[in-house]
């Protein structure tokens, strides 16, 4: 019962009241507005430019923490780069890897494979670019097989690239662990070179923003290429939103107010447990470990998909511009509502098998008891003691009259050890008032 116990320490079942869902519902409101005022579509956010000027000072930042640790004596710059452009081609320099092609005409391909791929969306389609763990282990197999991994037409397909790069990438390492922690550098730091878009890109007179590398796991879309939305399936329309600018540095746009909808829950209701409910403050810190605090996040973020499902849906012509709409659709809201709800489900579940579990707990004690009560019962005296009274009712049945029946009473408890409460005969002993039958 270690499970049970544990649960009832680390987990406070409260439930929720009225007002832990008006809260709930009012921060999910509030940030929900946040997300259709400030974050909205690529290339119409009034939060983007703060957020991409936060993700250009990263890279730059990187390049030149790298630039420190660079003991080449070849191929490195003579001086740190400083500005966006140089911070860019040194990381693009000092990081080559195979995958790294911009049309099919780079990599040994048949005629109509990769075909749609162009600058814009190569790094969507190479599965090595994504920013999360199914990237790296397609990047550390990249790069030991020297080959490109890619999606097309929702199917994984591993293409040779053509030597067409000045940059020939190799992997560096003296056997298979330093191997890996330099395809690991080497996948980081050619992450962090396409992040904010290429050199040329970012180049000073350039307008744009580059192309940044997609969001995590949005690459798995590209594996739906089925659906009719317009004419486009599944896969064609989210490469389409990435192709509009909805990548990785949009993903952390729309990061803002999921992140507000959590805070405001978390410090409301922190303030509530202590001062509506009296709680110390050590039982207030707001973890998920409580509840009625996840429920109530849940709510909120709930509410603020609500919200940004249906500013998604109006702008987008009631649907009828599925990359509009997709455009407008706050992606790591949903994702997070769907993780929460996920997750709270398989925490109940486990609720109710130990609630199931206590009874049955219960049963199983009392059976072990009652079993070493058995053990205790010596089973060969108890037949013994069984067998004298059987042939003592043998007797008794075979008894012809009352003396015979009263004479074998009287020999059966003297054989089996009873002391007689009356000394004597029987009728002489009862005819004295002042005699007492003594049971012992």
């Amino acid at each position: 019962m270690g499970n049970k116990s544990d649960n009832a320490v680390n987990f406070e079942r409260a439930k929720c009241d009225k007002y832990d869902y008006m809260i709930a519902a009012s921060c999910g409101v509030l940030a929900g507005l946040v997300d259709v005022f400030f974050v909205g579509a690529p290339g119409q956010s009034v939060l983007q430019g703060t957020v991409d000027k936060g993700a250009d000072e990263l890279v730059k930042k990187a390049a030149q923490a790298f630039y420190k640790f660079d003991s080449r004596t070849a191929g490195k710059p003579k001086h740190m780069p400083d500005t966006l452009e140089k911070c860019i081609s040194y990381l693009e320099q000092a990081f080559p890897v195979p995958y790294d092609a911009r049309y099919a005409k780079d990599l040994m391909v048949g005629e109509g494979v990769l075909d749609s791929m162009w600058s814009g969306n190569h790094h969507l389609y190479s599965l090595a670019h994504s920013p999360d763990v199914i990237g790296l282990i397609f990047s550390i197999i990249d790069q030991f097989t020297n080959m490109a991994s890619f999606v097309d037409n929702g199917k994984l397909i591993r293409v040779v690239p053509r030597k067409t790069s000045g940059a020939i990438p190799y992997l560096q390492g003296t056997n298979v662990i330093s191997r890996l922690f330099c395809g690991f550098v080497n996948w980081i730091g050619h992450i962090l070179s396409d992040l904010v878009g290429s050199s040329s890109t970012r180049a000073p007179g350039k307008t744009g923003r580059g192309t940044g590398v997609q969001m995590p796991f949005y690459e798995l879309f590209l594996f739906c290429d089925f659906g009719n939305l317009d004419g486009q399936t599944i896969a064609e329309i989210a490469t389409a939103a990435f192709e509009e600018g909805y990548d990785a540095r949009f993903a952390a746009t729309m990061a803002i107010p999921v992140v507000l909808n959590d805070l405001f829950i978390r410090v409301i209701w922190a303030l509530k447990s202590r001062f509506y409910a009296g709680k110390d403050w050590k039982y207030c810190i707001p973890t998920n470990k409580h509840d009625d605090l996840r429920v109530m996040i849940i709510v909120g973020t709930g509410a603020l998909c609500v919200i940004d499902g249906i500013d998604a849906f109006a702008r987008s012509g009631a649907g009828a511009n599925p990359v509009a709409f997709v455009c407008r659709l706050n992606l790591v809201a949903w994702g997070k509502l769907a993780m929460m709800a996920l997750k709270e489900l398989v925490i109940r579940y486990n609720y109710m098998l130990d609630d199931i579990a206590v009874p049955y707990y219960i049963v199983r004690q009392a059976v072990e008891e009652y079993l070493l009560e058995l053990e205790k019962i010596d089973i060969e005296a108890f037949k013994k003691e069984t067998e004298t009274f059987n042939k003592f009712c043998e007797l008794m049945d075979g008894a012809k009259n009352e003396d015979e029946l009263n004479a074998l009473l009287k020999t059966s408890m003297q054989k089996m050890g009873f002391e007689l409460p009356w000394e004597g005969d029987f009728d002489e002993f009862m005819g004295n008032k002042k005699n007492k039958l003594v049971f012992s």
